[in-house]
């Protein structure tokens, strides 16, 4: 269809080229048009341009430059096909004009006639332009590939070893006063003990993307599996499954995502829960992301029916890149109302993530989460209700070892350093704790 407007279209401009004339007592001239129609198409004011260039056109339709700003205008206001339309007018104007042939790609490439795209290309690279323009043409020859791909993979696997000093979380004093007076802890988790563990942590992503459309589908799986050398009552596999549509529109993505996931502790089923995400992911800039999310799930616990709950999760999450530093901040809000409101709490999330590229395939990362947490109703044996402070410190460095050219594969080894305090107002949730990590991480 736009090959045969494009021939009708062109028949009438022929046929009109030697009978369309200014008239005489016109007060604006040809010249005002075309200059009026520039400017406001480089002031970004495409609608006024279209009109007025259109004004121009009318005026003399074998002007090039009118031709060519009033395709580009066209294009602007997403009317491609007149675009396409106006483009053919002006090769017939200037044939060689390579500049013409390239917004005729786009323009086709709009229409989702990628093949005609692609001829366009391939006739302006087969005239050796200048290596900057080549580079452009490939790199858009590479997106229309990438938007006739409907299926994308992306994933991370990551075998590692934690030292870990403080595995049960033990309390730094194990004598504990209670409203029966002061006791001593007894058991595995009385005494702060260390030991070894070895993880496996995989993730991968799947995106669906409908054809011709702004919606996507979006699917994680995250696996996460550590095995103790000496407590395996620790042991712990989690599986998290999130699955959704997304709809994409400039630079905004807007999601909503199905989620559910598994924990098991030692040999036993420990948590499940089902629950939905919706989140706002914004690029003001490549180096400034904001996106605010909410997010619910109904958890059953296996083995204690009274934490059951409901969960609501907000955060506001901020990542930018200022001098060199790539800087990921979180503000978060938790509600978590249980079976028995002992173990219904409010929590307040502070998040502060901070890498830097050194050079040669370093990265130096560091980062501060503070998390202040209050229970409703007070615990059986201290007659008050619980209020919790616990802060993570934590740094390391990551060493790229290696990079597929198309940077789609890497593999990187990671060494880090994460301290634990946890500040309470009952004895029995203080306590401190060190984890030395390693990891071989591989991207694809």
């Amino acid at each position: 269809m736009v090959r045969i407007g494009t021939i009708i279209l062109i028949f009438f401009f022929c046929v009109g080229f030697s009978e369309i004339q200014a008239t005489p007592g016109n007060p604006i001239s040809f010249d005002d048009y075309l200059k009026q129609g520039i400017d406001d198409f480089k002031s970004q004011k495409y609608r006024q341009a279209y009109e007025v260039l259109l004004e121009a056109f009318n005026l003399n339709p074998g002007n090039y430059e009118v031709n060519f700003y009033l395709g580009r205008a066209a294009f602007e206001i997403h009317n491609y096909e007149m675009a396409v339309m106006i483009y053919e007018r002006a090769l017939i104007i200037n044939p060689k004009n390579l500049r013409v042939k390239l917004e005729m790609a786009r323009s086709y490439q709009k229409l989702g006639m990628n093949d005609m795209a692609r001829k366009y290309c391939n006739e302006v690279l087969l005239t050796d332009p200048p290596q900057a323009v080549k580079l452009n043409i490939e790199t858009f020859l590479a997106y229309i590939d990438r938007t006739e791909q409907k299926h994308f993979f992306r994933g991370t696997l990551s075998l590692g070893v934690d030292w870990n000093d403080n595995i049960w979380a033990s309390p730094t004093d194990d004598a504990i006063a209670t409203i029966i007076g002061e006791i001593t802890l007894t058991g595995k988790s009385a005494q702060e003990t260390q030991d070894t563990i070895f993880l496996g942590i995989g993730e991968l992503n799947h995106t669906y993307i409908f054809p011709y459309s702004n919606f996507a589908w979006q699917s994680n799986l995250s696996v996460y599996k550590a095995i103790y050398n000496k407590e395996n009552d620790l042991d712990t596999l989690y599986l998290n499954i999130e699955s959704g549509p997304e709809y994409i529109k400039g630079k905004g993505i807007t999601g909503l995502l199905f989620t559910t996931e598994h924990l098991d502790l030692g040999k036993s089923k420990y948590l499940t829960s089902l629950g939905v995400k919706t989140f706002y992911r914004y690029m003001f800039t490549p180096s400034f992301v904001l996106s605010p999310s909410l997010a619910y799930k109904n958890k059953t616990y296996e083995k204690d029916s009274k934490k059951n709950a409901d969960n609501l999760d907000l955060a506001i999450d901020t990542a930018f890149l200022t001098k060199g530093f790539w800087v990921d901040t979180t503000l978060g809000y938790e509600h978590e109302s249980a079976a028995d409101n002992e173990h219904s709490y409010n929590r307040y999330k502070l998040c502060l993530d901070i890498n830097r590229e050194l050079g040669r395939g370093f990265t130096a990362f560091a980062s501060y989460n503070f998390f202040h947490t209050r229970y409703d109703d007070a615990q059986y044996l201290f007659n008050k209700a619980r209020k919790d402070n616990i802060h993570y410190l934590g740094c390391g460095l990551k060493k790229r070892l290696w990079q597929s050219s198309d940077r789609r594969q890497s593999l990187a080894l990671t060494l880090g350093y994460q301290y634990t305090n946890s500040q309470s107002n009952l004895d029995l949730y203080q306590y401190t704790r060190n984890v030395v990590n390693s990891s071989m991480e591989y991207r694809f």
